[in-house]
């Protein structure tokens, strides 16, 4: 949280920062070195923000700056950070749920459906959240930081549970991205929660180094995984590929018509 640099960061907190950036750095190299950045863009555009963002942290943090100065960069940063969040998660269900390059229709609808009712759940408590000892506008920053968290679990959950629901694959790189994403996600929604229920002085500089360790061990985690190399699949020819799709297509409308005679 930004009040945590206006106060000072400690030593701890210094080296905490510092190792995080050396380690978004070794992630980025990885994703180029290996490729990897062909498949999953937007999660190496986050990744480049993340190395950018920090920069920047280092400079607000180590040459005179001002309170607002810092706070604008900040909340600005995190529009930006949240944005591309979600260009991720897109990014990975668009590659779980089109396992043969075309969208699976019940996939993508499941995953629309329980997606827009996240966003709606998340928005309701976010509004419905009262900062705890906040004043405007810290009061709705605190409700966007909120909100910002259970976004990304939820579109994420949605994903899941519409791959799951299908009993669509999921390869061993973005099962990873998705593993580490996850552990992510959850431990951002519970800090951001604290934060907004208790006040930023209940433990907030423990909260933000426990969330800060948590996302090093992520980034460690997936460097390894994108290091791996991916076991080759076994391929499916374009013709089966379009004997899968029509079929799929045909059991559909073999559906919706049973389904409309039992109406009648």
């Amino acid at each position: 949280m930004y009040y945590c640099i206006c106060m000072g960061l400690s030593p701890v907190a210094r080296i905490l920062w510092a190792t995080g950036f050396i380690g978004q750095v070794a992630l980025l190299l990885v994703l180029c070195l290996k490729n990897r950045w062909r498949i999953f863009r937007f999660f190496t555009a986050w990744v480049i923000f993340q190395v950018i963002q920090n920069i920047c942290g280092f400079y607000f943090l180590y040459t005179p700056s001002s309170y607002i100065s810092y706070k604008n960069f900040y909340w600005s940063s995190e529009i930006i950070d949240l944005f591309l969040q979600v260009c991720v998660i897109l990014e990975m269900a668009r590659i779980v749920l089109r396992p043969t390059g075309t969208w699976v229709r019940d996939a993508l609808r499941s995953f629309l459906t329980i997606g827009i009712a996240g966003i709606l759940i998340a928005g309701l408590l976010s509004y419905l959240a009262k900062p705890h000892g906040a004043v405007f506008p810290d009061a709705w920053i605190e409700r966007g930081s909120l909100f910002s968290a259970m976004l990304s679990l939820e579109l994420f959950i949605a994903m899941a549970a519409s791959s799951t629901n299908l009993g669509l694959v999921w390869r061993n790189h973005v099962m990873g991205l998705a593993t580490g994403w996850s552990v992510w996600a959850i431990v951002d929604f519970f800090v951001e929660g604290a934060y907004s229920y208790l006040g930023p002085h209940w433990h907030g500089i423990v909260l933000d180094q426990i969330r800060i360790v948590i996302s090093q061990a992520t980034i460690i985690y997936w460097a390894i995984i994108f290091w791996l190399p991916e076991p080759k699949e076994r391929t499916l020819s374009p013709e089966m590929q379009k004997y899968l799709i029509s079929l799929h297509h045909d059991v559909q409308l073999s559906a919706r018509r049973a389904s409309s005679l039992n109406h009648h």
